[in-house]
């Protein structure tokens, strides 16, 4: 059984960008299984310059490649006014408050790492985010 599309959140691209065994498994175990997964490019770009070496660049590039990972950018001007409009609401960086317009507009739920960082952002929306915390991936 597989969930609606998990929208990696960037503490969970910055892992697997620092080559974390045990979240790439998971992503890859859910690539295998037909989890359908989605990366924001500008979580991808915060995961990059926090990362900040060649390996994790390649990383990053390597599991956006993966047959059940979509690449979700800026597109249309509304994706960079919902952009904004998260950021005036939170106090989420660019890289996550673009995971959260992506979450409210798909009504998908957020993939992360640290559940607390998304409590008073989830709430900041008509209709709260959807957070799977997964606070201690499994071995």
């Amino acid at each position: 059984m597989t969930l609606p599309p998990l929208i990696l959140d960037t503490g969970v691209l910055v892992e697997l960008a620092h080559g974390d065994l045990n979240v790439m498994e998971m992503v890859a175990r859910w690539d295998e299984q037909g989890q359908p997964m989605v990366m924001s490019v500008v979580a991808v770009a915060a995961a990059a310059r926090d990362a900040g070496s060649k390996d994790a660049t390649d990383l990053l590039l390597g599991i956006a490649t993966m047959d059940q990972i979509t690449v979700a950018g800026l597109r249309e001007t509304e994706h960079g006014i919902a952009l904004a409009s998260v950021l005036g609401r939170t106090e989420l960086d660019w890289g996550d408050a673009h995971v959260a317009a992506l979450a409210d507009t798909s009504v998908c739920p957020v993939l992360t790492l640290n559940g607390s960082h998304w409590t008073a952002a989830a709430r900041a929306f008509d209709e709260p985010l959807h957070i799977i915390a997964i606070e201690d991936p499994p071995d």
